[in-house]
């Protein structure tokens, strides 16, 4: 399984679409074998959630998120955990415990 965090200074972003990089876990049986980053692309509506199902992405935790990106996000079976806030490592952590719960409502899209 692989968990992409949107993320700026090794801590999750506010906004999904506006991170420098997703870390990204490779999780099994609640383990971390492995983790990498990849860049996020340049701003391209709608072409973000593609990109990181190419990637092999199963779940996306950000902070804040457009219900737009979530739709899209989910259309690909790619789980959505939003509203988070913190240190990847420690974000990640509390996903695997199945500590991590989303909060709240998408973004709404008027700031795009």
């Amino acid at each position: 399984m692989k968990v992409a965090l949107s993320t700026k200074n090794n801590m999750v972003t506010e906004h999904f679409g506006h991170c420098d990089y997703f870390i990204v876990y490779e999780i099994e049986n609640k383990e971390i074998i492995g983790s990498f980053l990849i860049k996020n692309p340049p701003h391209q509506k709608g072409h973000l959630p593609k990109f990181l199902k190419e990637n092999g992405i199963d779940v996306v935790i950000a902070g804040g998120i457009g219900a737009m990106a979530v739709n899209l996000l989910e259309e690909l079976n790619i789980q959505v955990i939003m509203n988070v806030c913190g240190h990847a490592d420690e974000v990640i952590k509390k996903y695997i415990n199945n500590e991590l719960k989303s909060n709240g409502e998408p973004c709404s899209d008027h700031h795009h």
